[in-house]
């Protein structure tokens, strides 16, 4: 008789501590890729700490960190021009390049600079900035920000900035994108 009654009680009371499906919030990719970016800064800034590394010839780029096609992005200041690539053609540091004003800008950083800066969620230059004042299309998708400067710099104006802005709806971060800022340099 009481497995009976506790049966009914959970019949008759479907809502009482649980939440029905169709009361749920519903997500939208935004707010799914915004929830894992929330969970996992860390995966994406030791992805970009990885591609860091390969551009600075510190070691081999594992092409399943990168989307299938990835589009490279100059500042607003440096030309605003932008170049897409397919993984294999990543696979080199030297094709990692935009032109721009009739000139060709490296994604490569100098080797003197060799300390480095990340920032989930922010684009750095010189200071830290929203992605969604440089590049407001790519501000919604997680992202991280990178300086690279030399030990004993002593202005934010020498230093090596690159945001890199990750797709994270499918499976482990791969990069999309990459924005290079402080190019006068």
């Amino acid at each position: 008789m009481c497995v009976s009654a506790a049966v009914l009680l959970l019949i008759a009371t479907p809502s009482c501590g649980r939440e029905r499906v169709e009361d749920l919030p519903r997500t939208t990719a935004h707010e799914t890729s915004s929830a894992s970016s929330a969970r996992a800064p860390e995966t994406f800034t030791a992805t970009a700490t990885r591609i860091v590394a390969f551009l600075r010839g510190h070691a081999q780029l594992d092409l399943q960190l990168l989307a299938d096609s990835v589009t490279l992005y100059m500042s607003p200041e440096g030309g605003g021009s932008s170049a897409r690539f397919t993984r294999d053609q990543l696979s080199d540091p030297s094709a990692w390049a935009v032109k721009a004003r009739n000139h060709r800008y490296a994604f490569t950083p100098p080797i003197t600079a060799t300390k480095l800066t990340t920032r989930f969620g922010r684009h750095l230059n010189c200071l830290e900035y929203p992605l969604a004042s440089r590049f407001p299309q790519l501000a919604s998708l997680p992202h991280v920000g990178t300086k690279l400067e030399s030990e004993n710099a002593t202005s934010c104006l020498s230093t090596w900035n690159v945001t890199f802005v990750f797709d994270s709806t499918r499976g482990p971060p791969r990069l999309v994108a990459a924005v290079y800022d402080q190019w006068e340099w």
